[in-house]
């Protein structure tokens, strides 16, 4: 995904060795619309970040085996 898109959605980013990162939390929290690749989520401090490249829109099959799979609370 295109960084722009993410600026534009108000997530909240940081600049890593010049690199920008998105706030994973923020992704989670406010947009289901979106996936991530866990696989390339980098910890800063004690916050998770990820780069613009690891984010997708989900897929309608995603959003059906996310209504399938209810995570446990």
């Amino acid at each position: 995904m295109l960084p722009d898109i993410l600026k534009d959605k108000k997530i909240k980013s940081i600049l890593v060795r010049k690199e920008e990162y998105f706030d994973v939390a923020d992704i989670k929290k406010n947009h289901p619309d979106l996936k991530i690749d866990t696989s390339k989520v980098i910890v800063v401090g004690k916050e998770e970040f990820i780069k613009a490249e690891y984010v997708n829109f989900l897929t309608d099959f995603d959003q059906s085996i996310k209504y399938i799979f209810k995570p446990k609370k």
